[in-house]
């Protein structure tokens, strides 16, 4: 008797082993084989929807968005209309491995789950938020314009499998964006291989692509028509008496220290690179023109010293022509040319 029942234990505890290892079996392969034919690539719909961009930063290299994005596609194996819709965590189906190549960082607020219909449709929604990293030329800055991108790309070994589809549906951007010195002109979402290391293989992906254009408004406000009343308060020595002297060096001397002290404001507004931009290119104008009416001071001051007070007023006279000019031809080289 005990060797019967021993007999069907065994016999037993296989059976469940048996039907065990069938169900691991079928649950990795519904997680990690793509569904389909083998000789078809997976279609996947995918749609992006920047809901908002809050920051273009240009010193670091990097924009701030909050993205929204959609992908659906077809399972037949999860086809069951009995069960009805359903939620599942995104790691117990196959799912194409969707990454952001060039995020900084993102945190995600929905849950990593798909709903999949009763015909087998599973649909996976995501809204990311956060900083991406894009590459910008600031050579024209303020008055530049740049093309912003967002990658998704899958890390499925067979991305040549995967075919993305764009969903017109679910892509766009948002009515109403936050950013306040920016102009968002045009937008568009399109499927291409990504390369992201020269030389290496080249996965499936989509890019979002939107281009922005600098507004100038708070730059004239704040650092173009400041600097310019410097520069113009450096030029009331051209109009005091060459005998003077006194006065004329302590108004040079204090608009240079001020055109000093506000570089240094300046620094925490402007984009920190190797390069001259075209507010580079002004504000170095503007600081050698503040020297060169410190410079002036000082040439007049001589010739008072020497008692040619007649070509010292020619020096004040050919100066409030000169400077001029010389102000007009910085701001055409800076900002026109």
């Amino acid at each position: 008797m005990k060797a019967f029942v021993l007999r069907n234990c065994w016999v037993l505890l296989l059976f469940l082993s048996i039907v065990c290892t069938i169900e691991v079996n079928a649950e990795e392969n519904l997680t990690s084989n793509r569904p389909g034919p083998e000789n078809k690539p997976t279609e996947v719909k995918i749609g992006v929807i920047v809901l908002d961009i809050e920051n273009i930063e240009g010193a670091t290299q990097t924009f701030t968005a909050n993205v929204y994005m959609k992908l659906q596609w077809e399972d037949p194996r999860l086809i069951d209309a009995a069960k009805g819709k359903r939620t599942l965590k995104l790691t117990d189906v196959w799912n194409p491995s969707i990454q952001i190549v060039n995020q900084r960082k993102l945190f995600k607020t929905y849950p990593d789950v798909v709903q999949i219909s009763p015909e087998g449709i599973v649909s996976y929604k995501q809204r990311y938020f956060g900083t991406f990293a894009y590459p910008m030329n600031l050579k024209d800055f303020p008055l530049d314009d740049h093309t912003l991108e967002i990658k998704f790309v899958t890390s499925e070994s067979d991305f040549d499998k995967i075919k993305f589809v764009i969903d017109e549906e679910n892509t766009g951007i948002g009515d109403s964006l936050t950013i306040t010195d920016w102009k968002i002109l045009n937008w568009e979402l399109f499927p291409t291989s990504i390369n992201i290391v020269e030389g290496l293989a080249t996965p499936t992906g989509v890019v979002y692509k939107f281009e922005g254009k600098r507004l100038m408004g708070f730059y004239v406000v704040k650092v173009l028509l400041p600097l310019a009343m410097i520069i113009f308060m450096s030029w009331i020595i051209f109009f005091v008496n060459p005998v003077h002297v006194g006065p004329k060096i302590s108004i040079a001397i204090t608009a240079m220290l001020t055109l000093i002290a506000y570089r240094f404001l300046l620094g925490n507004f402007l984009p920190k690179i190797s390069y001259l931009t075209r507010m580079d290119l002004f504000l170095l104008g503007s600081s050698f023109l503040v020297f060169g009416v410190l410079i002036q001071t000082a040439i007049t001051a001589k010739l008072t010293e020497d008692e040619k007070l007649e070509s010292a007023r020619a020096v004040d006279y050919w100066s409030r022509i000169i400077f001029p000019i010389f102000f007009i031809l910085i701001i055409l080289l800076a900002f026109f040319s």
